[in-house]
């Protein structure tokens, strides 16, 4: 018996595949929750500094405590640093003295090749590299060279498919393959930006958008030439998007490393048009999510929840999508699971600043507090006690995992999924005629990874014939699909 990957059922009325999820550890009766990456604690280092020192510096040192677990990662790996570089001017970019210091600590480990690649939203990324100072690392430090992801003959593209602005079809877009790659040790390094559609640029938003080439970039936010968060269900769409590359890139293990340059901040009209907010800090970590909460504690965002939102309080909740991929499993973003071995959080308490907000969050038409046109939350979560907290309106829904022939084990079929919120679940095989042939489970189930094994046997426990089965997942009052066809 075979396994391949189909387009979703057009009777389901979803238009295509998605992504990835996982498995593992007893649950529930029906389902398995997935332990991977779902650790108990997440292990941060936190370097406070001053105008007095040097931000290369700083980066070395808040690196130290990570040099024995780089030094296991990088072996048979290709280096790969991800800086964030988004429209011309140093303020904007990761600085060229951040690389340095990221440089500094790696040549200390290892002469192996480094690529430095980036695969800019606006510039071309040429110009970037020369007006913010790169050039000049590829004479400084030997074997180091700088990338245009863009460039498929240098980095070799992969499709993957992500949401329309309709939630219910999907388009197939052009991502760099390194990201999805486990033979790249990828380092993840930017400082904090504010964000027009997204609350806050981190290390997560980076990595994540960084992924599908500039030409089809804003296709993320629903539609190319939509950037400005302005458009109906456009952040909506965002955040959906980077939320299904987060469960296929996290579940690689990328990025490897997360380092945050927060000596120089951005605030107000960021990603591109923000002002300077110094705080002379860093932060680092293998858990991004861990290290992009103690990010938006340094950007002064509130503790605590605010619920229903108010854009009066920003939240460390407002940048949702952390939420839910922490809830998803792929790391930490709770406070009290962040453990400090190098620095503390009261240190770092003394480094919080207030930043500025972009007027898409402070401004009439506010990103956290518009729900289809009001402040009242969706009616499609059955969970009020939990899903409209986690979810912060935005509505957020399921992670399929598309059925490839890796989920195979001898004649069962492994389906997996990852809920960034507490759903009432349905899962079901059902024939080409919309008949099901084997319930699966039908229960709710609180926010995580789980998988279900499917025996290719219907309720009467018969095997069922080769052919096309659809593979259904209700949650709610909506579904979604994928096909796949069994070969004997």
């Amino acid at each position: 018996m075979g396994l391949c990957r189909r387009e979703f059922f057009k009777r389901t009325g979803v238009g295509a595949a998605l992504l990835a999820a996982g498995s593992g550890m007893l649950k529930s009766s029906v389902f398995a929750m997935n332990p991977v990456k779902f650790q108990a604690t997440s292990d941060v280092s936190f370097v406070g500094s001053s105008s007095s020192g040097t931000r290369r510096q700083m980066i070395i040192d808040v690196l130290e405590p990570w040099r024995a677990t780089v030094a296991a990662g990088i072996v048979g790996k290709t280096i790969l640093i991800k800086p964030n570089l988004v429209y011309t001017g140093a303020l904007a970019a990761t600085h060229v003295d951040a690389l340095r210091g990221l440089l500094d600590f790696l040549r200390t480990i290892t002469s192996a090749p480094i690529i430095i690649g980036e695969c800019s939203a606006y510039s071309s990324l040429s110009t970037l590299y020369t007006n913010d100072g790169y050039n000049a690392l590829t004479t400084e430090y030997t074997g180091v060279s700088l990338m245009d992801l863009n460039n498929t003959g240098s980095m070799p593209s992969v499709n993957r498919h992500i949401w329309n602005t309709d939630f219910s079809t999907t388009t197939s877009i052009a991502v760099t393959s390194a990201f999805f790659d486990p033979s790249y040790y990828v380092i993840d390094i930017c400082r904090p930006k504010t964000h027009n559609c997204m609350v806050m640029t981190g290390l997560n938003k980076n990595m994540l958008m960084a992924a599908p080439l500039t030409s089809i970039k804003q296709q993320m936010h629903g539609a190319i030439g939509w950037y400005s968060g302005q458009h109906t269900d456009e952040d909506k769409c965002l955040a959906w998007n980077i939320y299904q590359l987060g469960n296929l890139m996290y579940t690689g293990g990328t990025p490897a490393l997360a380092v945050l340059d927060a000596w120089e901040g951005m605030e107000g009209e960021g990603p591109v048009s923000g002002t300077s907010i110094m705080q002379y800090c860093a932060v680092a970590g293998i858990d991004p999510l861990a290290v992009d909460r103690l990010c938006a504690k340094l950007m002064g965002f509130s503790d605590t929840a605010i619920d229903p939102p108010d854009k009066a309080t920003p939240s460390y909740t407002d940048p949702r999508v952390l939420v839910w991929l922490s809830n998803a499993g792929y790391g930490n973003y709770d406070l009290s699971k962040i453990n400090f071995i190098l620095g503390t959080l009261a240190s770092l308490e003394t480094y919080v600043r207030s930043y500025t907000l972009p007027v898409n969050y402070t401004g009439t038409t506010s990103y956290e507090t518009r729900w289809q046109g009001s402040s009242s939350p969706p009616t499609t979560i059955l969970d009020p006690e939990t899903a409209v907290k986690e979810s912060h309106y935005l509505d957020p829904k399921p992670f399929l995992v598309p059925q490839v022939r890796e989920t195979m084990t001898g004649n069962n079929v492994t389906i997996n999924f990852s809920l960034p919120v507490g759903f009432p679940i349905r899962l079901g095989i059902f024939n080409l005629q919309g008949a099901e042939v084997r319930r699966l489970g039908d229960e709710f189930l609180q926010s995580g990874r789980y998988t279900k094994v499917w025996d290719c046997c219907d309720d009467r426990g018969s095997r069922v014939p080769a052919g096309r089965y659809i593979v259904k997942l209700e949650f709610g009052s909506r579904s979604m699909c994928d096909l796949i066809s069994l070969e004997r």
